[in-house]
């Protein structure tokens, strides 16, 4: 027995084949029909669609994705996704993105700048800190810790010294540090905001030409104070010769030197302006002294009162610590036509020799009075300025026979030598 199959009413509603729905209304029911069998035999059954090809229309993958890429741009954000995944519109969504999707990773990238900077300033300040206070080593120990020592006298300068060029370089490094993280903060805003950086990195390079012409003195400056703190050519307390000025080291920065004269006077140089360094306080320093003889004198004999003096100088307990070496009579240094000079020397700490110095001229004074030697007179030469009035009026006076008869003592041009600006030259014997 055959099972008749009826077609479903949505598929007689909508036929695939044209006509087919009138054929199928046109023909008698199967209830009416002579020959139920007969037609449900000759009836060809059609397949059944899918329902939810008709009833249920879905949205495609790609559209959703066009749809939150035209509300939110090529790389929507967090919000934004959110905000359009909720409400599915576009208005709602691009306007989260704007008004508070942007500022809020703006603020998140200060925060994180600010956040950075802070870590990395107090990493360089306790390290800097370390150093100046004689625990970090390495750049801030200096070789010359010992000597410097013995030429301040008091270790609290030699710590001032050390405090100060610390904090120096410190700065240098913080700042630079500064610089780096706000400019890398700085290029990340332009960006969330959508600007193109090629135009402002290029006026940038031009703007950075520009002013580099105009402030290359200041460059120099800071470049020179860089190198001066590393190299450590000079610190606080050093007696410095910089060419125009001398003086002791009060402050070192990156862009001047300050130093103090003798006088008291404070002078600030620029580091770009040295050309040149003399350090009288590096290592050691020597006081030289020259004393001037008569040739009365016999030159073995002052070289032992010399030597001897010296040599009570290096023993005495009061300054034995600042002399560092045995003293030397180098022995004689000038020949003059009123005598000649010995020189005698002595290696002393930085600093001091102008101290030992003082001191050994008190006692070479006392000892070659005690031993009956007399010290050579210093040579000078005497300079006369004449008026041009002055002297256009004595040649008329003597023009006429030039012999001076009516000055006593004769003509002066014969009596007098002329003035010298330099001392004579010993006689020679034949």
């Amino acid at each position: 027995m055959t099972d008749v199959v009826t077609p479903a009413p949505s598929l007689l509603a909508q036929p695939l084949i044209p006509g087919l729905g009138m054929l199928l209304s046109a023909s008698p029911s199967p209830a009416a029909s002579a020959g139920p069998l007969s037609a449900a035999a000759t009836a060809t059954p059609s397949p059944s669609p899918s329902p939810s090809a008709t009833t249920d229309p879905l949205v495609s993958l790609e559209g959703v994705a066009n749809a939150l890429r035209d509300a939110c741009g090529t790389s929507p954000g967090l919000l934004c996704r959110t905000v359009y995944n909720a409400t599915h519109s576009n208005y709602l969504a691009s306007g989260a993105e704007v008004f508070l999707g942007t500022p809020i990773r703006i603020i998140l990238i200060l925060l994180i700048a600010l956040v950075v900077r802070a870590l990395l300033h107090r990493f360089i300040r306790r390290t800097t800190e370390r150093a100046g206070s004689g625990g970090g080593g390495g750049l801030f120990r200096g070789s010359r810790a010992g000597t410097l020592l013995g030429a301040f006298g008091d270790p609290t300068v030699l710590m001032e010294r050390r405090r100060q060029r610390a904090a120096t370089v410190g700065s240098l490094l913080r700042s630079v540090t500064s610089i780096f993280v706000f400019g890398l903060a700085f290029l990340s805003i332009l960006g969330e905001l959508g600007i193109n950086l090629a135009p402002i990195v290029a006026s940038a390079g031009v703007l950075g030409i520009a002013v580099g012409f105009g402030a290359q003195n200041l460059v120099r400056d800071f470049l020179s104070g860089m190198f001066m703190l590393l190299e450590d050519q000079y610190g606080v307390g050093d007696v410095i010769d910089v060419g125009a000025v001398s003086g002791t080291v009060e402050a070192v920065s990156l862009r001047m030197t300050r130093l103090r004269d003798v006088e008291g006077t404070v002078w600030y140089v620029r580091n770009g302006e040295i050309t040149r360094i003399g350090n009288k306080s590096q290592q050691w320093a020597r006081t030289v002294l020259d004393v001037p003889l008569d040739y009365d004198t016999e030159v073995g004999e002052a070289k032992r009162v010399l030597g001897r003096t010296a040599d009570e100088l290096w023993a005495d307990p009061r300054w034995s610590s600042l002399i560092l070496a045995e003293p030397e009579v180098w022995g004689m240094e000038t020949m003059t036509a009123d005598g000649y000079s010995l020189r005698l020397a002595i290696k002393t700490q930085p600093l001091k020799q102008w101290e030992v110095a003082r001191e050994l001229r008190e006692r070479v004074r006392t000892a070659l009075s005690d031993a009956g030697i007399a010290l050579g007179t210093v040579q000078r030469s005497e300079v006369t300025v004449v008026d041009d009035d002055e002297e256009e009026r004595d040649d008329d006076e003597t023009e006429d026979d030039g012999s001076g008869a009516g000055l006593p003592g004769g003509s002066i041009t014969e009596d007098l030598p002329r003035p010298r600006l330099d001392p004579p030259s010993p006689s020679r014997s034949g």
